[in-house]
């Protein structure tokens, strides 16, 4: 290569430089990272309702304790303690999924408030500002519901515990009966929690929504008639 043709391909690539750099900025798009945020949310809804599920059983097997005590309630404990403790379990994966989810929101809107720094048209900018802010809301509203749920959690799991530890010690005919009035309130406060439950998943379905692209399904291709 002649002395003339190696500069012009270095004043060519130096050119198209700047160009390359800003298209491959590009392609790391903030929709990516509220998809992240989208399946994180997805996630978090799925162990709420794994934990409604969880609650279910719980109280179905508590019921089995009642109708059991005057001939064997023993078997039935057992699936009461271990219903009990798989709650216990799902509990502490919806936790987790909230951390995670949280986690994906706050690198979503940190990554969109930089590229924000990178935009020069004012009203572009004013507009991707005044969008944020409505998203940043949406997200936020989770812990408006979230955070009563689990107020409203925590002390009836408590109970469910300390009525386990009360059977243990306690599984006769009387010991039963004495306790009816607290299995009524535990079947209670079941219904309770999943009514709440119920409004967290309603409300992250709309902000899942809110947040993230439109996708449709693809369709099935119809057969071909022979």
């Amino acid at each position: 290569m002649n002395t003339k043709r190696l500069i012009k391909t270095v004043l060519v690539i130096a050119l198209a430089s700047p160009a390359s750099w800003l298209l491959q900025g590009c392609k790391t798009s903030g929709y990516q990272q509220a998809d992240k945020t989208g399946e994180g949310i997805a996630s978090f809804r799925e162990e709420i309702l794994n934990g409604k599920k969880a609650i279910d059983d719980t109280v179905k097997s508590l019921d089995a304790v009642a109708a059991s005590a005057t001939t064997d309630p023993r078997a039935a404990f057992e699936q009461y303690s271990k219903s009990v403790s798989n709650l216990e379990s799902t509990a502490n994966k919806i936790r987790k999924r909230a951390e995670d989810m949280r986690a994906q929101g706050k690198a979503y809107f940190d990554q969109w408030e930089q590229q924000l720094a990178q935009v020069k048209n004012p009203e572009i900018q004013q507009l991707a500002k005044d969008r944020k802010a409505k998203l940043k809301e949406a997200f936020d509203n989770i812990k408006t519901v979230a955070e009563p749920l689990k107020a409203q959690f925590d002390p009836w799991m408590s109970d469910l515990k300390d009525l386990h530890t009360y059977l243990a010690n306690d599984l006769t005919i009387t010991g039963i009966d004495a306790a009816k009035p607290l299995f009524t309130k535990a079947q209670t406060g079941g219904a309770s929690v999943q009514k709440s439950m119920d409004a967290l998943v309603a409300e992250l379905n709309t902000i899942a929504a809110t947040i993230t692209a439109a996708k449709v399904p693809p369709q099935p291709v119809p057969e071909k008639k022979t």
